[in-house]
């Protein structure tokens, strides 16, 4: 790792991800964070003792904190939301592919996850290099891609109708959104800071292609999900109590596993708000 720093960032095994040096996540300079995240896309600290005070305290150093919309907080804090599954849950939350909320028109930039409780197997994320799979698509589909917008939508998910309402799990308690969940963005996003081009598409945010119909907007859709986590693309992520993980929701989907039935699941999250996406070339 570049920048100064005299502890060594270890690689995760996979397409992305990387280990924080041992120590205080607290110590470790922001900037050399931030440079971490732009190199890896996602880090993870091992051995944190952080609550919910302490763990704002951190995400606010990565930047502005947004209010996520649609769930609960926890009472003592805005910003933290208990992403709890209980025992007798069936699903989870955020249960499938995606990228966190790029439904509003300025989706965060980071999520911030710490395991408060985890189960005895079980429960890892899995990660996906979103431009790696931008990179990994024919000249003629990245040249088509690059001129589409798409219609993201909290409704898929949170809508009582929606597709994918099993994705809203059962043990986080919902609220109504005060704003827009509903929005349009560009298929392929320019990273701010690496100016590199990823994929911004998921089945369970992106409801259409702008000026195409669900129904003729659904294979492709497909496709890119199919193609975005193949196995090449991804990393996992084995959580322990004390866990604290950071990724950028700008070039990353990742994907929580629910296969521990019959146990708990408690992870405090934050979000880092972000920018409005910006595509490759004016619409």
């Amino acid at each position: 790792m570049s920048g100064g720093s005299r502890r060594s960032w270890r690689a995760m095994t996979g397409a992305l991800g990387a280990i924080a040096p041992p120590g205080d996540a607290l110590d470790l300079p922001a900037a050399e964070i931030v440079q971490a995240l732009n190199a890896h896309q996602v880090v993870a600290f091992r051995n944190q003792s952080l609550d919910p005070a302490e763990l704002v305290a951190f995400a606010s150093r990565l930047g502005e904190l947004d209010v996520y919309p649609l769930a609960e907080p926890l009472p003592e804090s805005p910003f933290v939301v208990a992403v709890l599954k209980n025992p007798e849950d069936t699903s989870n939350f955020g249960g499938a592919w995606h990228t966190d909320t790029s439904y509003v028109r300025e989706p965060p930039k980071f999520t911030v996850l710490y395991a408060v409780e985890i189960p005895g197997s079980g429960g890892d994320t899995l990660f996906a290099d979103m431009y790696q799979a931008f990179a990994g698509l024919s000249p003629g589909l990245q040249r088509c891609l690059e001129r589409v917008q798409a219609v993201y939508t909290a409704d898929l998910v949170h809508a009582g109708s929606g597709e994918y309402t099993a994705v809203a799990g059962q043990s986080v308690p919902a609220k109504e959104s005060e704003r827009a969940t509903t929005v349009e963005h560009p298929v392929v996003r320019v990273h701010p800071e690496t100016g590199r081009k990823a994929l911004y598409t998921s089945l369970i945010h992106t409801e259409r292609f702008v000026g195409m119909t669900r129904e003729e907007s659904l294979p492709l859709l497909e496709y890119l999900q199919s193609v975005s986590v193949a196995a090449e693309n991804c990393t996992r992520l084995h959580w322990q109590a004390g866990t604290l993980a950071i990724w950028d929701n700008r070039c990353v989907q990742h994907y929580p596993l629910n296969d521990y039935p019959g146990e708990r699941r408690l992870m405090h999250r934050v979000i880092v708000r972000g920018e409005e996406p910006v595509g490759v070339e004016p619409l």
